[in-house]
């Protein structure tokens, strides 16, 4: 039997109401087997006008899971992207006419350093010491001006490791500035950065000046 009402109700006792059509469906199979679908829309809350619509289906409990999306939401759209190896700092060493530079070393492999460097980095002590020690900009130029002069030496001097008489000599009137690398806007961008305490110390060890361009000599 099919059966079918329109029409408008109003509830006193929970100030509820209700417009709609309500649809009603009878399958008869015995005493105890009768199914029944209901399914309707009802607007309006017990307490203020309608504000919204809320649907239930009697099949499905009313179980307010029922729809909900289990695809993960899309990833935010990248509008800015910055720049990995920023903040940094870059170095400058220059050696009667002759300049070199580099940025600090952030690979997982260590670098590896001339062996008067590596020496005397490997004899500093804990209060002269960084988490970064060889890893700095500054260290990195002193050790390839020395390779450099290491691998200039005559046949019968190479015979001998370059001593650190001869590094200081080839270091002579060396200057050596570092300044630090922001992102656009940033207002420590191109300011002098002074060597760390491992960086100090190396650079006083080879007589190497470290010039501030900031301020007069």
């Amino acid at each position: 039997m099919h059966t079918a009402q329109t029409g408008m109700s109003r509830t006193t006792d929970t100030s509820t109401e209700s417009a709609g059509t309500v649809h009603s469906t009878t399958t008869p199979g015995g005493p105890g087997t009768a199914r029944t679908t209901a399914t309707g829309t009802a607007t309006g809350t017990p307490t203020g006008p309608a504000t919204g619509t809320a649907t239930a289906t009697a099949t499905t409990g009313g179980d307010p899971r029922v729809g909900w999306s289990s695809v993960p939401a899309d990833a935010p759209i990248l509008r800015q992207r910055r720049d990995g190896i920023l903040p940094t700092v870059a170095a400058a060493l220059s050696v009667r006419g002759t300049t070199l530079t580099a940025t600090p070393k952030r690979s997982d492999e260590p670098p590896s350093h001339h062996p008067l460097v590596q020496d005397f980095l490997d004899t500093l002590t804990s209060g002269q010491r960084e988490r970064f020690t060889g890893r700095c900009a500054e260290a990195l130029l002193i050790s390839r001006h020395l390779t450099a002069a290491d691998a200039g030496r005559s046949k019968r001097a190479r015979r001998k490791p370059m001593t650190n008489g001869e590094a200081r000599k080839a270091l002579k009137h060396a200057k050596l500035t570092t300044r630090r690398i922001r992102e656009d806007g940033d207002p420590l961008h191109g300011s002098f950065a002074r060597p760390c305490r491992s960086c100090a110390a190396l650079t006083a060890h080879f007589g190497v000046r470290v010039v501030d361009p900031t301020t007069p000599d």
